[in-house]
């Protein structure tokens, strides 16, 4: 019998938008020091969890694509994430975590489901640069985020938006112009998201588009850069809405994230008349009405570039006339 679970139905509503509920889960067992590597993925991203069904294999599938699962009649592609990480695998391998992310479903192998914590954004920190290996496994370019939780615990923040594309092909390679709405001349924006396959999704489409943008990895480096900004049209003895029509900005984010980001730009007299689009794999509904609670304009599901070019061109158009 398969066992089901869904954290969604065990998590109490986050008040706090600088808080966040991480499902950890592990990839190995513990060392022999007792020391063992988590990795851990916001439970608003997860449907429920269950134990390894049969999977079925698709021709020519990605060497980490394990194959297709039948969940309820719905067939699942599943990444193992272990054999992702070159863990060496375990006899008792049997947990698959269903996750959602920009509307699709996929399933993800790992070695067993630890537990829920709630965590500050500001206890994550963004990995340093040019370091890729920890706790001797090798991830490449998908960390955006590390935690230390004790002596003998780590957190690992992965991109799961770039394994989702690599290993799947799901996510926006190539931006066909023909899909998207052309923008007025002139136009800038900004935008923050940690993950580096979403800056560059968004800055192809901003390309096509014809917008001039900056991009920040986080929130609070968002901020900062947003602030250095406003001082500057302040000396010119102007208003930012002139010089910037938009802000765009993902969710989950190391140091401040999206909602925190908001309110704190939408606080900031300095930023008024300038909209700001929230661009996110979490369609939850609690998570859009906490963005509609800190006062988004606009509130978007990764990665559609149609719709993120016609959503971005309705609130810039009516900026720009009255900047104008």
């Amino acid at each position: 019998m398969v066992e089901r679970s869904s954290p969604r139905d065990k998590v109490p509503d986050q008040a706090d938008s600088s808080q966040l509920e991480i499902l950890m889960f592990s990839l190995e067992g513990k060392d022999e020091a007792g020391r063992q590597t988590l990795y851990g993925i916001n439970v608003f991203k997860v449907k429920e969890i269950v134990t390894l069904p049969r999977l079925y294999q698709k021709p020519n599938s990605h060497k980490f694509a394990a194959g297709m699962a039948n969940i309820r009649g719905v067939a699942v592609p599943v990444v193992d994430l272990q054999e992702y990480y070159d863990y060496r695998k375990s006899n008792n391998q049997s947990i698959l975590i269903l996750t959602e992310f920009s509307g699709t479903t996929q399933g993800f192998i790992v070695h067993e489901v630890d537990r829920i914590i709630q965590l500050d954004w500001q206890n994550i920190n963004q990995p340093p640069e040019m370091i890729t290996e920890l706790a001797g496994v090798n991830h490449g370019s998908t960390l955006t985020g590390i935690s230390l939780l004790s002596d003998d615990e780590m957190l690992i923040v992965v991109d799961f938006e770039k394994i989702i594309s690599e290993v799947l092909g799901n996510g926006i390679d190539v931006v066909e112009e023909a899909t998207l709405q052309k923008s007025v001349s002139d136009l800038k924006v900004f935008f923050a998201d940690d993950s580096l396959v979403a800056r560059k999704q968004i800055s192809r489409i901003l390309d096509k588009m014809g917008i001039e943008y900056q991009c920040a990895k986080d929130g609070q480096q968002a901020l900062e850069m947003l602030d250095v900004q406003a001082k500057a049209a302040a000396a010119n003895g102007q208003s930012l809405s002139q010089s910037l029509h938009a802000i765009i900005t993902d969710v989950e984010m190391p140091k401040m994230d999206g909602y925190m980001l908001t309110s704190k730009i939408k606080q900031d007299q300095r930023f008024n008349n300038i909209p700001v689009m929230m661009h996110s794999s979490i369609s939850a509904e609690q998570s859009i009405r906490k963005g509609t609670e800190v006062g988004v304009d606009a509130y978007i599901t990764k990665l559609q570039p149609k719709e993120f070019s016609e959503a971005l061109n309705k609130l810039v158009t009516p900026g720009l006339s009255s900047a104008a």
